[in-house]
């Protein structure tokens, strides 16, 4: 049986910096096969991807990626610990994946994996920390770090205070959790830092890619991006959440307050500020910041916000805790063997057209009928072109 390295990604949009990553991760684990566990439709900071995941999967496919597969909405969209344990769970499911590589600023898996095990152990004076800061009306993350910071000491809490290493952390919690057979194998990072808006060593970061295509101004990212993407982007729009600013506004003023609250991620009566905020706001930027506190993230209000907008609530999340089957968007032509590896080996269903659609249980039907609609609503200022009739990319 065929060993893969599998990665969870966003590639939003694919830049130098995955590739290396890709390019390393085949370097560390002696030329295996890269099978990445991608995000859809949107993305887990709560937004839209910049181009859907089709282009996305292709330019991951012509730059070292050897299969991709979709990470269904609820998880991709859903707070760290969630869209972990998504694609932690969906690359294990494969059969074929037993290492999983992430980008890390800390490139010591073992470091992380003590972080880890730090973190479950949650002592009585983290707990105690933890609840004083959150007390003061900061946010989980800001506490978090700052009880780290007391408990742990302050060289733990600045591997803590980096989104790299913090993510790193959740996948391999993810694989406790799940007791999944995968090893973790962590990639140093280099160049731009996560979210940074400037340009570092000839690299930016995908946030700063986004702005700068966003503004119009698609030259800034030439020397950052593989030769194939930056020869694509001049020919694509860029998707931008404003888009659906009315759509998403009109969804929450017709829910009530309760309503509101059975979606993920509100609590405290937040639903309340929301309730108020929908009717006073125009437009989707304007809307998360009338509803964001020190208490709540800007992501985890704008994931609320699409959450109320794609129809997803609590309950779904209480149905479906796993994935139920796996999407697969494409793969390069020489691993196209894989594919029939995978359906041989893997613990759920592969799903590549209407036919292996219609074999899903109902439950694996309602959760993929989750990210049909993601697909529709993203597409709502356009033609909608079916799940269904997109081709098989094979590169």
């Amino acid at each position: 049986m065929t060993r893969c390295t599998g990665i969870i990604a966003e590639y939003n949009p694919f830049h130098n910096g995955h590739r290396f990553h890709i390019e390393r991760t085949k370097a560390q684990n002696g030329g295996r096969p890269v099978i990445v566990a991608m995000s859809g439709w949107f993305v887990q900071r709560g937004d839209i991807a910049a181009y859907d995941p089709y282009i996305r999967a292709k330019w991951a496919l012509e730059n070292g990626a050897d299969i991709v597969l979709m990470l269904p909405v609820m998880f991709s969209m859903a707070q760290a610990e969630r869209f972990a344990v998504g694609g932690v769970s969906l690359l294990s499911s494969t059969g074929i994946v037993d290492s999983l590589s992430f980008g890390a600023e800390c490139g010591d898996a073992a470091v992380l994996v003590r972080m880890a095990e730090s973190l479950k152990a949650e002592s009585a004076e983290y707990k105690a920390a933890l609840a004083s800061v959150l007390s003061s009306g900061k946010s989980f993350p800001a506490a978090r770090s700052a009880a780290l910071c007391a408990t742990l000491g302050e060289d733990n809490a600045r591997i803590l205070s980096c989104a790299n290493n913090i993510l790193g952390i959740e996948y391999i919690s993810a694989i406790a959790k799940l007791n999944a057979p995968v090893t973790p194998m962590a990639v140093m990072r280099t160049g731009a830092q996560h979210d940074s808006a400037d340009a570092e060593n000839g690299s930016m970061s995908a946030s700063a890619i986004r702005t700068a295509l966003l503004g119009g101004n698609a030259g800034a990212i030439r020397h950052t991006v593989p030769q194939s993407v930056y020869s694509a982007v001049a020919d694509l729009s860029v998707m931008n959440i404003e888009s659906l600013s009315q759509a998403a506004i009109y969804a929450l003023r017709r829910l009530s307050p309760s309503c509101i609250a059975a979606l993920p991620d509100v609590a405290e009566g937040l639903e309340n500020a929301i309730c108020s905020a929908c009717r006073e706001s125009s437009g989707f930027a304007e809307l998360t910041m009338n509803i964001k506190s020190k208490r709540y993230t800007l992501s985890r209000i704008r994931r609320i916000c699409i959450n109320a907008l794609l129809g997803i609530t609590k309950s779904d999340y209480a149905r479906h805790l796993l994935p139920e089957y796996i999407r697969v968007l494409g793969a390069r032509r020489e691993a196209l063997p894989l594919i029939g590896e995978m359906a041989k080996k893997a613990s759920l269903p592969l799903v590549a057209c209407r036919a292996d659609y219609d074999k899903l249980s109902e439950s694996a039907k309602a959760a993929f009928e989750k990210d049909i609609f993601a697909a529709e609503a993203a597409q709502l200022n356009g033609k909608a072109i079916s799940e269904f009739k997109r081709k098989f990319i094979i590169v």
